[in-house]
């Protein structure tokens, strides 16, 4: 009889059929877990009493219908980008300076470096309102600098140090679940960033981000890197209790240094079957191709038997 009950919500039918696989996997290397695949808006569970054992949810949605009875409970939330900023400081790992930006404030540059990216606080996966700026700049900056419907004007901003990619500003994204890596990709802009000596205009106007969406502005394709995947598990584990993270480190151009930028620990990054993940599977030649990258069906499985062991209650 199994020792530990494990059960997944899902958030819609799409991740439903991946979790579903990964559960065969679970059953056939731990019989001592009985792992349940549930929708969020289902609280049907199969026969047997699986509450009379300890028990570990993992929720890939922070809302669900299921009345949890015991045990520990994983699920995704929602964490700014200024309290990772201070979780990764905390934990060690290098990460850009950040500050809230206010109109007229004063930048050292001797902190900061040369230059600053402006940024929104908020969840931005699109590169929308993202700006390259001098330090010494930023206290210049007005308002009417930025067209009226500009972010700036309605959600909080950031002031980040500028982490140099190279001339065509570049990202990675790791995909991470329950402290294991499932694929690796960059993301990096067609369009090649203004020069660090142009105008102070030219900078500002300037497509800075790798994700900015602009047509044919930016391309994504899989990696294998393996100091970045470790570097992202190491980004996981600063927020144990979110399973599933969409980590985005950068490397410096000339250093190779690499920086925690943020984890999107708000569950919305499974790119495996999710219609806004095309895209990133296209990277991988396909759903198939992202799958057997880096043998993430196994590192799933792998990540909920050690949790499921070392937490359910």
């Amino acid at each position: 009889m199994p020792a530990y009950t494990l059960i997944v919500i899902c958030r819609n039918a799409h991740d439903e059929a991946d979790f579903r696989a990964i559960a065969e996997r679970v059953a056939a290397l731990a019989p001592d877990i009985r792992p349940v695949v549930l929708r969020a808006w289902s609280s049907k569970l199969p026969p047997g009493d699986l509450w009379s054992r300890p028990a570990l949810v993992v929720a890939l949605c922070n809302a669900f219908e299921l009345q949890v009875q015991r045990g520990t409970v994983l699920r995704p939330r929602r964490i700014y980008k200024t309290d990772q900023y201070q979780i990764f400081l905390k934990a060690g790992l290098a990460t850009p300076k950040t500050r809230i930006f206010e109109f007229g404030m004063k930048l050292d540059a001797a902190e900061f470096g040369e230059h600053v990216i402006l940024k929104p606080l908020r969840i931005n996966s699109k590169g929308e309102g993202i700006h390259l700026v001098r330090s010494s700049r930023v206290g210049a900056l007005k308002p009417q600098l930025f067209k009226a419907s500009h972010p700036i004007h309605k959600d909080v901003y950031l002031v980040q140090q500028f982490i140099d990619t190279g001339d065509y500003p570049t990202h990675y994204r790791v995909e991470t679940f329950l402290g294991e890596a499932l694929c690796c990709r960059t993301i990096f802009s067609s369009l090649k960033r203004p020069s660090l000596t142009a105008s102070d205009r030219t900078l500002l106007d300037g497509v800075v981000a790798s994700n900015a969406v602009i047509a044919g502005g930016n391309r994504t394709a899989a990696a294998r890197d393996e100091e970045v995947i470790a570097f992202a598990r190491r980004m996981d584990a600063t927020i144990p209790d979110c399973p599933l993270k969409g980590c985005d480190v950068l490397r410096e151009a000339g250093t190779g240094k690499l920086y925690a930028l943020e984890c999107n620990p708000g569950g919305n990054s499974w790119a495996f079957s999710a219609p806004d993940g095309e895209n990133a599977r296209q990277a991988f030649g396909g759903k198939q191709g992202m799958i057997d990258h880096m043998g993430a069906w196994d590192a799933a499985a792998r990540g909920l038997i050690q949790r499921t062991r070392a937490e359910a209650s």
